[in-house]
């Protein structure tokens, strides 16, 4: 008995002295959809010109490609044969060679106004500067007359909605945010922080970046249309996520009303990294019986050791404001 019970004691007596690792929230980078660029397969030839004694159309093969320039950068060579036989060559930018951790927080000022801060950390691993920042807001005070056009170098105005947003959790009101000259670039492993007001709570919204230079220069011809409709549509590839934003229904429902919403949302924090696994059950616990003085208390420890993050905080403390 004692021989088989030996080894476990020794295993015990090894690991007794040493403590486990603590948990910590750890935001999650937006999402990058797996889009893979591709030649294409079909294309027509184009017409080269009209025979001028039998009217018909001579054709030539364009021969339209996309082959990878830098796949760091995501950047592309886009080539076809031109009408002068000869072949053309131009640069295309994907907008989704960046890898960005967005942090927020929300602080009610003395006047009512919730001040949002976003801070967009373009990361050591990305391959390109980051161009710009996208939120979502549901709040009506948030309208184009409203906001500033420039701050700091910063342009500021509403993103049109494209029509593959027109659904879901996908509407609302998008503001961009894009830095311009003779701001620096925030190039990898630098960050910048955005700011919006509004009169609205935080709840969970969605929001975007792209990265790297926009728009292709031109060559003195357009190219197929085969080889353009090959290109990912730039909405629809751009790193994207949760963060906190205005929503005016919030601030119709009652404390317990809050709770509730928060309670439908604490997984979804989880798999963010916004809360830790201890704090995702403890918060369910009180959340769902309604001691919100209990957990006031307890925000500002857990904010402080790194169980939830400032994400969090920020919806916790609007339901008692």
């Amino acid at each position: 008995m004692m021989k088989h019970l030996l080894p476990l004691i020794m295993i015990i007596v090894a690991t007794g002295g040493q403590r486990l690792p603590v948990e910590k929230t750890k935001r999650l980078p937006l999402q990058k959809k797996q889009v893979t660029l591709q030649s294409p397969r079909e294309y027509l030839k184009r017409v080269l010109r009209v025979d001028a004694k039998t009217g018909e159309e001579i054709l030539y093969d364009p021969k339209p490609r996309i082959a990878l320039m830098e796949a760091k950068s995501g950047k592309y060579y886009l080539k076809w044969i031109g009408y002068d036989g000869k072949e053309n060559v131009v640069v295309y930018q994907r907008p989704d060679a960046v890898d960005v951790v967005v942090s927020a927080s929300a602080v009610k000022t003395r006047t009512g106004e919730y001040v949002y801060q976003y801070t967009v950390q373009n990361l050591g691993t990305s391959g390109e500067y980051l161009r710009g920042f996208e939120v979502q807001t549901f709040s009506s005070a948030i309208m184009p007359s409203t906001l500033p056009t420039m701050i700091d170098n910063i342009l500021i105005g509403e993103m049109s909605t494209p029509p593959e947003w027109e659904k879901g959790s996908e509407k609302g009101r998008w503001i961009a945010f894009a830095p311009l000259s003779p701001r620096p670039r925030v190039s990898p492993g630098q960050s910048i922080t955005f700011q919006l007001s509004s009169p609205s709570p935080p709840g969970l919204v969605m929001c975007r970046v792209d990265g790297g230079d926009r728009g292709m220069n031109g060559v003195g011809e357009h190219m197929p249309q085969e080889l353009e409709n090959a290109l990912p549509n730039t909405y629809e590839i751009c790193p994207s996520g949760y963060t906190i934003g205005p929503i005016d229904n919030l601030k119709k429902l009652s404390p317990a009303e809050r709770a509730h919403y928060l309670l439908k949302l604490l997984p979804k924090f989880k798999e963010l990294g916004w809360i830790t696994a201890d704090a995702l059950r403890w918060y369910q616990q009180t959340l769902s019986g309604n001691d919100f003085g209990m957990v006031y208390e307890r925000t500002q420890q857990d904010l402080k050791e790194g169980n939830i993050t400032t994400e969090v905080f920020a919806m916790i403390q609007a339901i008692k404001e």
